[in-house]
């Protein structure tokens, strides 16, 4: 079974969301605060909320990040007496907490980028229908 034809193509989409922007329109207005994405996007009013595990996702995600980026490389330290084991402790909690709310944003936005890269149909421009019920 042939997909159909695109306006917005997989590529776009990925463009739009690494940056933060809609899917659907590419302009910025996703996110209502640091922690939420608005119901619709602010500029050509696209469901945000339609991608249900938006939130559980970046968890997940958040989680895996946080051990790459700041447990290990934080063991390593440790590991070769640049940390004590106490600092490397706080270190490591603390540096994780930051890491995730600094990143939150993003990756909610990466959450609804994937969401649509997979379902790429459901976006208004390309035909998806706006307020259906699933």
């Amino acid at each position: 079974m042939d997909e159909p034809a695109l306006k917005i193509t997989r590529g776009d989409i990925v463009a739009r969301g690494l940056l933060c922007h809609c899917p659907n329109c590419g302009k910025r207005g996703m996110l209502a605060s640091w922690f939420r994405l608005n119901k619709a996007c602010l500029s050509c009013g696209m469901d945000l909320a339609r991608s249900a595990g938006i939130y559980s996702g970046t968890t997940s995600i958040g989680y895996v990040a946080s051990i790459v980026f700041v447990i290990v490389p934080v063991c390593f330290l440790v590991a070769f007496k640049v940390l004590s084991v106490t600092a490397g402790v706080l270190l490591g909690i603390f540096g994780s907490f930051g890491f995730i709310v600094l990143v939150y944003p993003v990756m909610l936005c990466w959450m609804v980028m994937a969401y649509h890269v997979a379902l790429p149909t459901e976006l208004p421009a390309n035909g998806g229908r706006e307020g259906r019920d699933e």
